[in-house]
Parts: structure tokens; C-alpha cells; sequence
């Protein structure tokens, strides 16, 4: 534990560890990450990489647990209400878009414990939408004038990581243009749906002004009109 903990993240690490039976096991994929069911904990930790930055990270997604902030599980029962929405959100898209979700809350909270924002992903300097995506968007996103499910997902996630991406260095105005211009609906419902949720509080939250559920909601309403528009049955 002294090569994953230090000033910066040892009151966190103790209030997980008081509240949660917690566990640890070697990751397989190199990659650090967190398994969570109910009151168990288990951090997956790459021994030849002990890495405080990443540790605290995988321990913010269980600190949102401990604010009782499940907006990635509320998001998949959210679509798994609708066959029509389930259709176009893979499950890779929904894990995807959680912890996109999970990332924006947790990224303050990283940055005022004192750690470095280019450690706050793996795939920080990575841009998350390139001219190849775009094109591949424009000629897939309808086929015979039908929506194309694929596309749809790949859209969302697009538009997410871009929305999500904790490298402020990078300016993807032109790209959300883009990607307005192909379905400007589901783009703002997106983009609504973010920018709510980025005014909810994790920390001193009132009681009715800072519920996730609220979020979900109008998120879901916004796609249900984004399927009437397009006639989706």
C-alpha cells in the first residue's frame, strides 16, 4: 500500500476501506480497474506498475458508490426500458457512456487532491475523433434513408468521449459541428444530457436539486422525441 498511497489519497482510501470489504487482485490486461457489488470491493492493480495516480482513480469510481451516485447503473436501466433505444445502445456503449459519466465527477475531485490531470486516463493524449471516424459516420449513419443502429452507437460515443475528455488542450468545436450537422437531435440530446449532469453536486448535494435520477429522466424523454422525429418503431 505505500506504493499506492501517500497524503494526497490516504482519507479516501480509509473511508472506502471503512465502508467496504475490499480486496485486490492482479490485472490481467496490465490496466487498473474496480469491480463493485454491493458492499464488496475488488481493485484490480498491476503489480509491475504500482501507480498512486491510477489507484486513486479506480477509488473515485467507488467514492461516487459512497456519495450513492449510481448514474451508470441508472443509465442501462434507463435504455433497457425501451427495445427501441436497446437497439441502438450496445452494452459496450453503455459501459462506455457511464464512465464517461463517472469521469466527469470524478475528475475535480482528482485534480483538487493534488494529482496530475495527463494520469487522470491512459489515453490522454489520444484524440477521440479523427477525419476517418467522421467519414465513416457520413456514409454509414443512414443506409437507404433507415438509421443505422451501428452508427448510432458509434455516434453516441463519439460524442461522449469528446464531451468527457479531460485534455483541455484539445478543441473539438469543429468536430461537434460535424456531428450536429448529421442528427442534430440526438447530438442535443447528448449534449444536454451532460450538461446537466455536470451541474449536479456529488458532494453537499440538495436533496431535490441535485438528483442523478433527474438527469435520466430528461435524458430519456429527449430520446423518445429523437425516435418520434425519425419515425422509429
Amino acid at each position: 500500500m505505500k506504493e499506492l498511497l501517500d497524503y494526497r489519497n490516504q482519507n479516501l482510501w480509509d473511508e472506502i476501506q471503512k465502508n467496504f470489504n475490499v480486496t485486490f487482485e492482479n490485472s490481467l490486461t496490465n490496466e487498473y480497474g474496480c469491480f463493485s457489488q454491493n458492499k464488496n470491493i475488488i481493485f484490480y492493480i498491476d503489480k509491475n506498475n504500482l501507480c498512486k495516480s491510477s489507484f486513486t482513480h479506480e477509488m473515485l469510481h467507488v467514492y461516487l458508490r459512497l456519495k450513492d451516485c449510481y448514474i451508470s447503473g441508472g443509465l442501462n436501466n434507463t435504455i433497457l426500458q425501451n427495445r427501441i433505444l436497446l437497439s441502438f445502445f450496445s452494452s459496450n456503449l453503455l459501459d462506455h457512456f457511464g464512465n464517461c459519466l463517472d469521469h466527469i465527477k470524478m475528475l475535480p475531485i482528482y485534480l483538487d487532491l493534488g494529482f496530475e490531470r495527463e494520469k487522470f486516463i491512459l489515453d490522454y493524449y489520444e484524440y477521440k475523433f479523427n477525419k476517418s471516424d467522421l467519414e465513416l459516420l457520413k456514409l454509414n449513419y443512414k443506409i437507404n434513408n433507415n438509421i443505422n443502429p451501428n452508427a448510432v452507437d458509434f455516434f453516441i460515443g463519439k460524442q461522449i468521449a469528446i464531451l468527457a475528455d479531460p485534455n483541455d488542450d484539445f478543441d473539438y468545436s469543429k468536430e461537434l459541428k460535424e456531428l450536429k450537422s448529421i442528427d442534430s437531435i440526438l447530438y442535443e440530446a447528448n449534449e444536454q444530457m451532460i450538461s446537466h449532469w455536470k451541474k449536479i453536486k456529488v458532494e453537499n448535494r440538495e436533496l431535490y436539486e441535485d438528483d442523478y435520477h433527474s438527469v435520466l429522466f430528461e435524458y430519456y424523454q429527449n430520446l423518445e422525441n429523437w425516435i418520434k422525429a425519425n419515425n422509429l418503431n
